[in-house]
């Protein structure tokens, strides 16, 4: 008998994305699942079809308010917990999968041995030749992990499974026993690096995080915040200063700190970063403000 896997989806004004990957996973192969999908505040008024469809095949939960990414996937999860699964599937809302891809994943993870999180090949919605994630690869001068193979066309190169120390939380195949050891993902981030979080818990905890390129998604990208923006830059900025407190020791965190003002400044002086998510990113991390931008404000 297949094991039980709940399906966890974080939706944000994106009702039509949400209703198409639903589509796509009642699709599949593997047929014992349960979705979940958690709306973040949405002010989107959704198309009445699409609202329909996901309330018929799936759990719908409302969060009250913008909890930010980690806080609305622990809280699929809390419910997912309900149902006594054995996997737990962390997936994008904006995401269409291939039928076989949940076979793949989980019958590797029954095979291999402490396999934290299980994650596959995932390529462009748009451009599905072309990869948005193949793995991942530490940089030393950042002091973090950076996502390899983006921009390039699939090939040989991206088609080996292999260990990895960071996978996007675009997909995570995660045993319920696993998260609860590990506990659920940090809710300061509110918004990036709260996967890279995660993934140097699970490494730290002994277990594995898995690449497996012969199952694959496609990804529509971010929609919920433009590159570019205000918030992008803020939060990017702002949770890779706290990250590096977190996870990298003084002399290190410090250089990579240094470095990475000195070409946000570039930047700014060039146009490309506004110079007011950058004052306000450095400035909110010396004061040790967390979780969703200005939120200390309401409440102080």
């Amino acid at each position: 008998m297949e094991a039980l896997v709940c399906v966890v989806l974080v939706n944000y004004n994106g009702y039509q994305d949400t209703a198409e990957c639903i589509r796509s996973l009642l699709k599949c192969r593997y047929k014992n699942i349960k979705i979940i999908v958690v709306d973040n505040a949405s002010a989107k008024v959704p198309d009445k079809t699409d609202m329909e469809y996901i309330l018929k095949n799936a759990r719908f939960i409302r969060s009250g308010k913008n909890i930010g990414f980690a806080g609305a996937n622990n809280l699929g999860v809390r419910h997912a917990k309900e149902y006594g699964p054995k996997y737990i599937l962390i997936l994008n809302n904006d995401t269409v999968v291939k039928e076989d891809f949940l076979n793949i994943l989980i019958d590797t993870c029954e095979k291999e041995k402490q396999v934290g999180i299980a994650t596959c090949k995932i390529c462009y919605y748009d451009e599905p030749d072309t990869l948005w994630f193949g793995g991942s690869y530490y940089d030393s001068k950042s002091c973090e992990m950076k996502i390899e193979g983006i921009g390039e066309k699939d090939g040989p190169k991206y088609s080996v499974r292999k260990d990895l120390s960071f996978s996007t939380a675009c997909l995570w195949l995660i045993s319920l026993e696993t998260f609860e050891k590990i506990g659920e993902m940090n809710e300061d981030y509110f918004l990036y690096y709260e996967d890279a979080d995660y993934c140097e818990r699970i490494i730290n905890g002994g277990y594995r995080i898995l690449y497996i390129p012969e199952a694959v998604i496609y990804h529509k990208e971010s929609r919920s915040t433009k590159k570019g923006s205000f918030l992008y830059h803020y939060y990017n900025t702002r949770n890779y200063l706290y990250y590096l407190t977190r996870f990298r020791g003084r002399k290190k965190r410090y250089r990579a700190m240094f470095r990475r003002l000195y070409l946000d400044m570039k930047s700014v002086i060039r146009g490309r970063i506004p110079i007011k998510a950058e004052i306000m990113a450095w400035r909110d991390f010396v004061l040790g403000h967390k979780g969703s931008y200005g939120h200390w404000r309401k409440v102080s």
